[in-house]
């Protein structure tokens, strides 16, 4: 634990980053962008092997929704609770707390002896991503100026990216060469690159040791009051629908899409190229084009994606590369959205609400849609998936049509 003279109040970040030299504050961010690049590579080398890991071990039988979806559903369920503790405690900490418990639930794949067990695992390793993307995400919009900070969503969001990219084929090269065992080994010791680049992050705490001691029962019902009123409105409150619906369909494609295609991993990385791409240029121009139009086109081209995928799987480049610009472009601007619009007090915990959107997303397009694959065929059921996000992009160019306006007060 850092010193007290390390402990940053929430109102002293402005004097921190001036303060703080120029290649000390770039640096930073690096780290924060670079450890998500990390994590993600780590998350998504899964996307390919858990599905055929499960039956190739229990069968043709295996809940495969249940388990993949399982992961989604510790991050729904715990998320609030890590939005409380990032305000409370401090970004660094929290991020510090997902890092090792990733390095302890790793090895558990490997040893769970049933089904069961390995959906527990998994909601265990929902805990730890939301612990150590929320505090990521959060840290990086205490340290950057409102000017700046769509633009460095979206490179953290590029960041994001490229782990999607490169996961996926890791994951199915490692499994196809050595076995589940290696890829499990493979996975730590990039949790532990992840913890050695931490190290230089600032601490950064929501409150002063002082202030936190002699909060009292009514100022903690004011900002229960404070959130609430925030979360409940637009745009947080869009912002976070269209997210879900958004994440709905990509747990519906990270759990199902092995299944239907043989070549499952060249879809994810593909369209995770793709997205690096788009991200990089929300974070050069994202402030040029209108808001409304990139929300709805983006889950609109995810939308028709899988539709074309569903008809036509054979031209599965092209549908990687449109399911890739609708993925890319969704997150990084609702992301900034939400961002602007919540005020540093209750940052953290904003940001848990609007990230629990693409936990419930995950965990629906996983496990609940396991019925529904069962009833459907696998054809059907991404063309369903796909009519439904075309269907939204009606609802969010509605809804964005208002604009948004920043909230920068920390009181």
């Amino acid at each position: 634990m850092a010193s007290s003279s390390d402990r940053v109040s929430a109102s002293d970040l402005e004097s921190l980053k001036l303060a703080s030299p120029h290649w000390q504050y770039r640096l930073w961010l690096v780290c924060i962008c670079v450890g998500m690049l990390l994590f993600f590579t780590q998350v998504t080398a899964f996307f390919p092997v858990l599905p055929l890991y499960l039956t190739h071990r229990w069968g043709q039988t295996a809940p495969v929704g249940l388990v993949v979806g399982a992961m989604a559903a510790g991050l729904l369920l715990f998320r609030p609770w890590i939005g409380v503790l990032i305000d409370r405690w401090g970004r660094k900490p929290i991020l510090w707390l997902g890092l090792v418990m990733m390095l302890g639930i790793l090895p558990l794949y490997g040893w769970s002896p049933s089904p069961q067990w390995l959906m527990g695992v998994r909601v265990l390793h929902g805990i730890s991503q939301a612990a150590l993307a929320t505090a990521s995400q959060t840290m990086l919009a205490d340290l950057v100026p409102v000017d700046r900070r769509t633009a460095m969503m979206g490179y953290l969001a590029m960041s994001n990216t490229i782990g999607f990219s490169l996961g996926p084929l890791l994951g199915a090269y490692v499994y196809a060469t050595n076995g589940f065992t290696a890829l499990l080994f493979t996975l730590m010791g990039l949790t532990i690159l992840g913890l050695i680049i931490s190290l230089p992050l600032p601490w950064l705490f929501r409150c002063s040791q002082k202030a936190s001691s002699h909060s009292s029962q009514n100022s903690l019902r004011q900002s229960i009051q404070f959130l609430w009123k925030y979360i409940l409105t637009f745009p947080i409150r869009d912002a976070t629908f269209i997210f879900f619906i958004g994440s709905f369909l990509h747990g519906s494609v990270v759990t199902f899409l092995p299944l239907f295609i043989d070549n499952a991993a060249i879809f994810y990385s593909l369209n995770a190229l793709i997205a690096v791409l788009v991200r990089f240029g929300l974070g050069r121009w994202g402030g040029v084009v209108s808001q409304r139009w990139i929300i709805s086109m983006a889950i609109l081209c995810s939308g028709s994606a899988l539709i074309g995928l569903s008809r036509l799987p054979q031209q599965l480049v092209w549908w990687s590369i449109l399911y890739g610009l609708g993925f890319g472009a969704l997150f990084p601007v609702l992301s900034a959205i939400v961002s602007l619009s919540a005020p540093t007090k209750v940052r953290g915990r904003v940001y848990s609400f609007f990230l629990a959107g693409f936990d419930g997303g995950m965990t629906l397009g996983g496990a609940g849609v396991q019925p529904l694959a069962q009833g459907l065929s696998l054809s059907g059921l991404f063309t369903l998936l796909g009519g439904i996000g075309c269907s939204i992009s009606l609802v969010a160019f509605h809804q964005f049509a208002k604009p948004v306006v920043p909230q920068e007060q920390s009181d």
